[in-house]
């Protein structure tokens, strides 16, 4: 992959903050996602830019403009204005990328969820951002009913994206007016320009309800690399618009001029393989674990991923051995490593090394590392990373005690990560400040699952953390000591976690009993070495496996 700027990273000895290129944005502030991406649809009628591995539909661009456009003005017929909340927790089904190119056009904000989510996660999130609207697939209906309703919002009206249910609205109403000719459509100028958000995105915070986090129009389109690199090729990425890969691929795709492959289905190997060979994608864009699924995969010998010319990772720590294997069999792939975070967006990308570096700084961006007294340290010396670049953050949506944490006065995120540039500029993230870990990509808190299992009368005190893997990234794993005189099991313990939290959530790392926990002299745990104790027993465990 191309990019017209090239990255390099410049490091100024006095301020000791390490820059990206400083490149002029052109793109204004009052201009709407949805602005641009109709610039492209129109300017290129006939470009397919889009195609369903389920259904088979294709839609050109004049088709997806049209249906843009039919969504806004739809939303204006429904009387939603700028800056209203809607909800959408689906797959990626034909008609999601004309409503949220609509729904960003009307100058809406989107709360986006995972079609996993449970009762419980979709009411903690909307209980937050509390949508007028919701999409929804239609297997999801009765969960997302139940959930707008235990947040007292009875008045949300549900559509399906698929699957329609009998009674129940459908996203076909937003379509109905064929006297539409988007050519003759001009997208409303964003009356909050640069602080106005398109999304909201969660993350996971220790304690109480997600955060959201506040998306801009400008974020999403200004940051990363040249959407050049896009241009006249045939991209594939599984995620949902849960995931921050997920708006990209679709909003860099379309503005950028690619034919976006899309998969209702979260990711598996055969429709990966089956995709890859049938559409000759050129470029995917997943986390670190779907490839290890690939290289696991037996079909991998027998597929042919002779098209693919690049394969962009990200989300998780990815190792080099891991992006090795799978260009043995992807020979003319190069896959590149991206860090960055929801806050910012991306902040640096590199090939993949065996240093492991993450790169140099994306143009604009702007990295300190500091100490835990904030002072600025230099080439070599290993801190918390600091990130910004020239646009200002909205913040967490509704939490500003929680902005004022993460975003300090000179526009830093503090983005809780540990790490160094070297000599010559390369960023090395080495460590996450805060303990939270990811299993299959979905956030899980060590600290939300330690207070389920407390609840528990057995249990005198639990430590829970992440046991890496390959696969899954991390499987969720508890130390437990029990109180004297007590008896539980450790299929007690998994099965009440089951009952109480999400999938991604329960112990799949095991349950383990000790007598005690490592702790330092101030009688913290020291959560590195029980992780250290868990490993070992899940090996003992599983080694004939």
């Amino acid at each position: 992959m191309s990019d017209k700027v090239e990255q390099q990273t410049s490091y100024n000895p006095k301020t000791k903050i390490w820059s990206g290129a400083q490149v002029e944005v052109t793109y204004g502030p009052e201009d709407s996602i949805a602005a641009l991406a109709l610039r492209q649809m129109l300017d290129n009628p006939d470009h397919v830019g889009q195609v369903s591995y389920q259904s088979g539909n294709e839609l050109t661009n004049i088709e997806l403009a049209k249906r843009t456009v039919q969504a806004a003005k739809y939303f204006e017929k429904l009387q939603l204005q700028q800056c209203d909340m809607i909800g959408l927790c689906a797959g990626n089904t034909d008609y999601v990328a004309p409503l949220v190119f609509g729904a960003l056009a009307a100058g809406l904000s989107i709360s986006t969820l995972d079609p996993s989510f449970d009762t419980a996660g979709i009411k903690h999130v909307y209980s937050l951002t509390r949508p007028r609207l919701m999409f929804c697939d239609g297997e999801l209906y009765e969960r997302a009913r139940t959930a707008l309703d235990e947040c007292q919002l009875t008045a949300t009206k549900i559509y399906t994206m698929s699957n329609h249910r009998d009674g129940v609205p459908s996203i076909m109403e937003f379509f109905d007016d064929d006297s539409v000719d988007p050519r003759d459509y001009r997208v409303p100028l964003l009356k909050n320009g640069l602080d106005q958000s398109a999304f909201i995105v969660c993350t996971s915070g220790t304690t109480g309800l997600p955060k959201g986090v506040c998306i801009s129009h400008a974020t999403v389109v200004v940051n990363s690399f040249s959407l050049d690199a896009y241009k006249d090729t045939t991209l594939l990425c599984f995620s949902s618009l849960y995931w921050l890969s997920g708006i990209i691929t679709l909003v860099h795709g379309t503005i950028g001029g690619a034919k976006r492959i899309i998969s209702s289905r979260p990711f598996n190997t055969n429709d990966f393989f089956d995709i890859v060979e049938r559409y000759r994608v050129k470029i995917t864009i997943g986390p670190p674990s779907q490839i290890a699924l690939a290289v696991c995969s037996e079909r991998i010998a027998s597929a042919d991923l002779s098209s693919l010319e690049a394969t962009l990772i990200g989300g998780s720590a990815v190792s080099y051995s891991l992006t090795e294997k799978f260009t043995q069999f992807a020979k003319n792939a190069s896959c590149s490593v991206g860090y960055g975070c929801s806050e910012i967006g991306g902040i640096s990308m590199a090939k993949s090394s065996p240093n492991n570096s993450v790169g140099f700084l994306f143009h604009n961006i702007e990295v300190k590392i500091a100490d835990d007294n904030g002072r600025a340290l230099g080439p070599n010396e290993t801190g918390e990373l600091w990130a910004r670049n020239a646009l200002p953050w909205a913040g967490y949506f509704g939490n500003p005690t929680a902005t004022a944490e993460k975003y300090d006065s000179e526009g830093w995120i503090h983005t809780g990560d540990i790490g160094y540039f070297n000599d010559d500029g390369e960023l090395f993230v080495v460590d996450r400040k805060c303990d939270i870990r990811k299993y299959n990509n979905f956030h899980f808190s060590p600290t939300d699952i330690e207070k389920v299992i407390s609840e528990l009368p057995q249990v005198a005190d639990v430590c829970v953390v992440g046991i890496p893997h390959s696969v899954h990234g991390f499987l969720p794993a508890a130390c437990v000591i029990m109180r004297a005189g007590c008896d539980i099991t450790e299929s007690e313990i998994y099965q009440h976690v089951v009952e109480r939290m999400q999938d991604f959530e329960h112990l799949r790392g095991g349950v383990y009993f000790v007598e005690d926990f490592p702790q330092t002299a101030s009688g913290k745990t020291i959560r590195r070495k029980v992780t250290e104790i868990c490993e070992r027993l899940w090996n003992e465990k599983n080694k004939n496996n």
